[in-house]
């Protein structure tokens, strides 16, 4: 071989030495990055040399669709699981379990309590007093856990919006880089960085809606929901929403004053059409169009059973019809056909107030003229017994069989504790199966023991392919001198 064409194989040799190097470089850099796919480096005789040497072939960019597909799947489940797990945990601190100091059933309870105090000794102005602070904060507690729960819809409105608007600005950036990839392709350039950030927002936009992607003989790629629904090939859809700066209770989707999600200008029935189902997209409508609904419709129907128990026709003789009972619709009588909100708006009636001066009137009546004999302490009895009396109650979502109002928020406790742990415990297991795929994709990912052999390996030939120059330099330094 002649001095020029071992020269020339030394330099070609050093040349993809510094691009393999490169490449391991970048591998090592990335190890711990979950989105870049491991590069290796295919090298090639240099069939245009006739002296030979070597060229980088290709720099191939590893990837498991499979993997990926699952761990797309397991992101949107598991965000989903979070939203529900939250939504539950928050809903059971409102309402309160039964031996929770505040909760709703542990301030009945009180109020039971009081009752039975006051009956046991009728002319103390103390324990009738304590009738009304007890009585006020049962209605206060059914009114903050309904505050409450429009609070958790309000947010679950906003986080929708979020998600709309995250989805839209994902769909965008893919839209972009399968532009940007399928130049690069064509021109022979480098598109591996650009696949790196586009496997990053994909699975960004999984944790909204689960994703099923396919890839064109170009390098782009079409993206659709699990279900079926394209939201990007060729050009990304654009999804609508308006979110609500309040969510009242009496606001639903099916009267018309909550947002739904639009596609291309058209309605998209989330969660019913299930097009969009699976991710945190469709947990949050799920929690402001069933969850929250069902919820605030149990409390609502609880507070109207607490108004009717001690209205007209109930323990206290004195009430005639239309008159507010001890309890009150923000003050006035309760309307069976404003049921909605009724938790948000009960009151203890005026004349009972702590800061009045009638607390004779849980001994004698609400509508009594005048006080009466300080010993009687036969309404206070009444009043008590109506707690856990067993009744048919009006409103049908507490059901067709007799119960009593403690059976009601005992039964309410119980339910939401169940729900939560039953939330929780998918929320856990999601994490796992999750981390689980997180582990694999890890296992065909970066090794660096492996890249860093590599190095030494790289190092090795450089040293060799750098010895063959200096060698073929001090031949032609030697002949120079001749």
């Amino acid at each position: 071989m002649s001095l020029s064409g071992a020269l020339s194989n030394a330099m070609s040799g050093l040349v993809a030495n510094a691009r393999a190097t490169t490449v391991v470089s970048s591998n090592i850099a990335n190890a711990l990055n979950d989105h870049y796919g491991k590069r290796d480096v295919s090298l090639a005789a240099n069939a245009i040399q006739t002296s030979g040497g070597v060229v980088v072939a290709q720099v191939t960019r590893h990837s498991d669709p499979i993997l990926a597909f699952q761990k797309r799947m397991a992101f949107a489940d598991h965000s989903a699981n979070v939203a529900h797990a939250a939504f539950q945990s928050r809903f059971e601190n409102l309402v309160g379990s039964i031996d929770t100091t505040g909760s709703i059933a542990e301030r009945l309870t009180q109020f039971e309590t009081a009752l039975i105090s006051a009956a046991s000794d009728p002319s103390s102005q103390t324990r009738l007093r304590h009738v009304s602070f007890t009585a006020d904060a049962f209605a206060s507690t059914l009114r903050q856990a309904s505050s409450g729960l429009d609070d958790l819809r309000s947010n679950a409105d906003a986080k929708i919006a979020k998600a709309v608007s995250d989805i839209n600005a994902g769909l965008l950036q893919l839209e972009e880089l399968n532009a940007q990839i399928m130049t690069a392709k064509y021109r022979g350039q480098d598109d591996h960085g650009l696949r790196d950030r586009r496997d990053a927002v994909l699975e960004a936009v999984s944790e909204h809606v689960p994703l099923h992607v396919i890839e064109r003989d170009s390098g782009v790629i079409a993206v659709f929901t699990a279900q079926g629904r394209t939201l990007l090939d060729e050009k990304a859809v654009t999804l609508g929403f308006i979110a609500k700066p309040v969510v009242a209770p009496h606001m639903r989707v099916t009267n018309g004053l909550l947002s739904q999600l639009t596609i291309g200008g058209k309605a998209v029935d989330i969660p019913g059409s299930g097009m969009l189902g699976g991710g945190s997209l469709e947990a949050h409508f799920r929690i402001r169009d069933e969850f929250s609904v069902t919820a605030m419709d149990q409390l609502d129907a609880i507070a109207r059973d607490v108004i009717e128990r001690f209205a007209p026709g109930g323990p206290d003789m004195t009430l005639g019809p239309g008159d507010p009972g001890v309890f009150t619709d923000a003050g006035f009588a309760f309307d069976p056909i404003a049921e909605v909100g009724i938790a948000g708006r009960i009151r203890l009636n005026e004349t009972l107030s702590t800061s009045g001066t009638e607390t004779w009137r849980w001994r004698d009546g609400l509508n009594a003229v005048q006080p009466a004999d300080v010993g009687q302490s036969d309404l206070l009895g009444r009043l008590q017994a109506e707690v856990s009396a067993s009744r048919i109650p009006a409103s049908p979502v507490l059901g067709n069989t007799q119960s009593s109002l403690v059976d009601h928020l005992h039964g309410l406790s119980n339910d939401v504790a169940a729900d939560r742990l039953r939330w929780t415990d998918m929320e856990e297991t999601s994490a796992a199966q999750l981390a689980d795929l997180r582990r694999s994709a890890a296992e065909g990912g970066v090794n660096t023991d492996q890249e860093l052999q590599k190095l030494i390996e790289l190092e090795k030939s450089y040293a060799a392919n750098a010895r063959v120059v200096q060698i073929v330099d001090d031949m032609l330094s030697e002949l120079l001198r001749i």
